[in-house]
């Protein structure tokens, strides 16, 4: 790809990323480089931002779960944020870059998940420790300074299918749905062969790893488990949804694809295709004015669900 078709700053971000090509291919050096260098893409919090790590316990395992807390008033709203990296990839730690902005931009605090990842755990495992850590929220509303009724839940990439789903299943089960659902660049249909994929320009997200990433996804699904967004039967009663593609990403038209079947299901969607963007683009905030430029635009999105949420509370009760 022209890197004049590329946003301004984002080719440094794809050089930063091909970087690490020779480093050794074993998939735990990978995950522990990619941690090692995330200072790389890291912007620095702003004052009065705590983070701090705590962890969900679970029989067999624990959850680990990143806390981004702004200075903002007592009871404010949160977001329950899923990081992408193909199920295989990916960390609470090398997604940094995108929670913390989300929680400086939005006002909100920010909950980043670290799910099991493929392939030493099941498909099945990453959706529930998800789905555990959107409830938890609710469950310690109290313990957070959070109000439970201006809860969202976000996720890039796929970590987006992991905040469809988790959304589906806390409607299945009668529990608490969240205010929005933030869907960035997500994949949500995890079948190879899609014509899109083999013919992909984005210089990150190529053919071959489109290819490793569905692969893993599909040799460790459940098949009496919940399904990719795009096959489920019933999209109905799911919160307001904002689904943000990016023009060079090979992902993009199956988020359009699911954009229009949540519209059908009576969902209520913003979506937009950001130009000159890549797959997983967000994470050069560092790098990138045009990226900055969107996060505030997505942002100012998701504030709307979030603080005029509470307008309205503070109407009801007066």
């Amino acid at each position: 790809m022209d890197a004049a078709s590329l946003a301004d700053g984002l080719q440094r971000y794809v050089d930063l990323m091909r970087g690490g090509s020779g480093q050794p291919r074993r998939l735990s050096s990978q995950r522990l480089r990619a941690d090692l260098d995330a200072g790389e893409l890291q912007c620095p919090h702003p004052p009065g931002m705590k983070a701090t790590t705590t962890f969900i316990v679970r029989e067999g395992h624990e959850v680990a779960v990143k806390l981004y807390r702004p200075e903002a008033p007592a009871h404010g709203p949160a977001i329950c944020y899923f990081h992408g990296g193909g199920f295989i990839f990916g960390s609470i730690e090398s997604y940094d870059v995108i929670a913390a902005s989300l929680a400086e931009q939005t006002g909100a605090m920010v909950a980043s998940v670290h799910y099991r990842r493929l392939p030493e755990s099941d498909y099945r495992a990453a959706q529930e420790d998800c789905h555990a850590a959107l409830i938890w929220l609710y469950e310690h509303a109290d313990d957070l300074g959070i109000e439970p009724s201006r809860v969202a839940v976000a996720g890039d990439s796929v970590g987006a299918l992991l905040a469809t789903i988790s959304t589906v299943m806390a409607r299945d089960r009668g529990e608490p749905q969240p205010v929005c659902q933030l869907l960035l660049y997500g994949t949500f249909a995890m079948e190879p062969g899609r014509s899109c994929y083999a013919s992909s320009r984005d210089p990150l997200l190529t053919p071959q790893r489109i290819d490793t990433f569905i692969s893993a996804y599909q040799r460790r699904k459940d098949s009496a488990f919940y399904p990719a967004p795009l096959a489920l039967e019933d999209l109905s009663g799911l919160p307001p949804a904002i689904v943000v593609a990016a023009e060079h990403d090979p992902l993009r038209e199956e988020a359009l694809e699911y954009a229009n079947r949540l519209r059908d299901s009576g969902v209520q969607v913003d979506v937009s295709v950001v130009p000159g963007m890549i797959h997983g683009f967000l994470r050069a905030m560092r790098m990138s004015p045009a990226v900055r430029r969107e996060m505030a635009t997505i942002a100012e999105k998701v504030r709307g669900y979030l603080w005029d949420n509470a307008a309205s509370i503070a109407r009801a009760t007066a």
